[in-house]
């Protein structure tokens, strides 16, 4: 992963530039050039119903500033899910995106939802969490954030996760099949 997988496009660091609904267009588009989506905010958007969203439950106290849970639209033909962890994820994960997703919660996302060989687009990367979870998973991933400062933080993070040797590698010298390796497999609703 690199330059390549995480595209920049212009920006400013005030996040009212980039936090409204994008057009039905994007949409329309999102849907010709993917064969499922989740979208995050889904509960904001003008989108035909669905049996499967996604509910990200922070563990949040009510009377904290910050929403306790985040609502995610999906093309997919299943059962509602509900992910519980708490927005920072593990102990001295850096946070520098105001809407930044644990890497653990699109590892779920990958388990329930990835098959091999699949590509994953992200159209709004933010801090890179999603492409940081690909690449653990082996997935391909493509990424654009709007944002330069943004994307040059999510860059530098993913280029770091990139830049580390993976435990499989050092157990037995072979890349392999990562997801395999994962057990993404195991929990996949058929």
């Amino acid at each position: 992963m690199g330059e390549e997988i995480l595209k920049g496009t212009t920006g400013a660091a005030d996040i009212r530039h980039w936090d409204v609904a994008p057009p039905q267009e994007y949409f329309d588009e999102l849907a010709r050039v993917s064969k499922d989506q989740i979208i995050w905010g889904g509960n904001y958007f003008d989108l035909p119903p669905t049996r499967c969203f996604i509910v990200w439950d922070k563990g949040i106290a009510e009377k904290f500033s910050m929403a306790m849970c985040e609502y995610a639209w999906t093309s997919f033909n299943a059962n509602a899910k509900l992910f519980r962890c708490m927005p920072q994820g593990k102990k001295g994960e850096e946070r520098f995106h105001p809407t930044q997703k644990p890497v653990s919660l699109y590892t779920w996302l990958l388990k329930l939802y990835a098959k091999q060989g699949m590509k994953i687009l992200d159209t709004h990367v933010g801090s890179a969490s999603s492409l940081i979870a690909c690449h653990r998973a082996g997935i391909d991933a493509w990424g654009y954030e709007i944002d330069p400062t943004y994307y040059k933080m999510a860059m530098e993070r993913l280029e770091r996760e990139c830049a580390q040797v993976g435990l499989y590698s050092l157990m037995d010298g072979q890349t392999g099949d990562k997801l395999d390796q994962m057990g993404i497999f195991d929990i996949m609703e058929g």
